[in-house]
């Protein structure tokens, strides 16, 4: 009896922390929207138009196609480029983890590009790749890829030694070390880099995209800009903001799902 009525108190306090917590944001939200109103209806606020007029220039680019189109060539480059930034990023950040040759060369150089903005490597892009696909790719990948090595090889750097030497003691192999013990320690690591580094990507997709070739969502913003057409502007951007938070959310999840089954899998074993 007692067992039932902890369950049901748990439930219900669950559900009254989730009410509170999605209230919160539902009223963030609209107080952000009618700030967002007010100024944008002010006279001297020309440049900033007010959500009763993007909204629905956002409903009438996505009907029409234009915006969907441009976004689906945005996604098409970010996706590409983000799967390449994964595969590289994670062996290289087990690398710098695992090798004290890669650490004292490589990891520096690292650490230096992440710190460095990467919209200033276009011009030597364009000269040596081009300022088309493959340029814009490479930009994603670059503007991905080091989150993902530095969270990696944390993660891997992480792990605890009590657990490698259990391995060893029990006569694992190496390569079992690195399979069965490093890697599902370092995960949540690695999954946080992947978070980060998805959102990342869309964003250097959309600056690749503005900077480089002017296309997709890039051509978008730009000829609403440039023909001061505020509403439509704001209206790309509004879409570029949830497509991130789509993309974050995901990623989220999916961390969530992948986390829970490794807690699952490690209690039954």
């Amino acid at each position: 009896m007692n067992l039932t009525m902890d369950k049901t108190f748990q439930v219900s306090e669950k559900i009254k922390t989730n009410l509170i917590k999605h209230g919160l944001r539902s009223l963030s939200f609209l107080v952000f929207l009618a700030l967002w109103q007010w100024f944008g209806s002010r006279p001297d606020m020309f440049a900033l138009a007010p959500p009763s007029k993007v909204f629905p220039a956002l409903l009438e680019s996505i009907s029409s196609g234009d915006l969907l189109e441009a976004a689906s060539g945005t996604l098409y480059t970010m996706i590409v480029g983000y799967v390449l930034a994964v595969l590289m990023g994670v062996v290289i950040g087990f690398t710098l983890a695992v090798s004290v040759w890669a650490k004292n060369t490589i990891e520096p150089l690292v650490n230096a590009a992440y710190s460095a903005p990467m919209a200033m490597l276009i011009p030597i892009l364009g000269v040596y790749i081009g300022l088309e696909f493959r340029g814009r790719l490479f930009l994603v990948v670059i503007w991905a890829i080091f989150v993902i090595i530095i969270n990696t090889s944390t993660g891997v750097r992480e792990v605890p030694s009590s657990l490698i030497e259990m391995a060893r003691s029990f006569g694992m192999k190496r390569q079992d070390i690195y399979r069965k013990v490093i890697f599902p320690s370092a995960l949540p690591y690695v999954l946080v880099g992947l978070r980060l580094g998805a959102g990342r990507a869309l964003r250097g997709a959309v600056t690749a995209e503005i900077l480089m070739s002017v296309t997709n969502l890039g051509r978008f913003l730009i000829d609403s800009g440039s023909t001061f057409q505020m509403d439509r502007l704001l209206a790309g951007i509004v879409l570029v903001v949830l497509l991130g938070l789509i993309i974050i959310q995901g990623a989220e999840y999916l961390e969530r799902k992948i986390l829970a089954w490794r807690h699952m899998a490690e209690s039954w074993s």
